[in-house]
C-alpha cells in the first residue's frame, strides 16, 4: 500500500502545483496516470480472479482509498 499512498502524493503535488502554476500537467504527473493506465487490466484480473476465489481484500483496500482521497479532496475544498 505505501507504493499507492507515494503515487497518490505524487498526484496531490502536481494537482497543488496546478493551482498556483498555469494549468499544464507536469511530467510527474503524467507519467504516474501512464503507469497506472497500463496496469489497470493487470489490477483488475487480479482482483477479479481473487474475488472469484471469495477474496475481497484487494476490492475493500481500494475502495479505503478511495474515501481517503475523497476525505483529503472535501478537506482541502472546506480550506484546511
Amino acid at each position: 500500500m505505501g507504493s499507492i499512498e507515494r503515487r497518490v502524493e505524487a498526484l496531490e503535488r502536481s494537482f497543488d502545483n496546478c493551482r498556483t502554476a498555469p494549468v499544464e500537467d507536469s511530467e510527474e504527473r503524467r507519467r504516474i496516470i501512464e503507469e497506472l493506465e497500463a496496469r489497470r487490466p493487470e489490477f483488475e484480473e487480479r482482483m477479479a480472479r481473487e474475488e472469484a476465489e471469495g477474496n475481497f481484500t484487494r476490492r475493500r483496500a481500494l475502495e479505503d482509498l478511495e474515501e481517503q482521497i475523497k476525505r483529503r479532496i472535501r478537506t482541502r475544498e472546506d480550506g484546511f
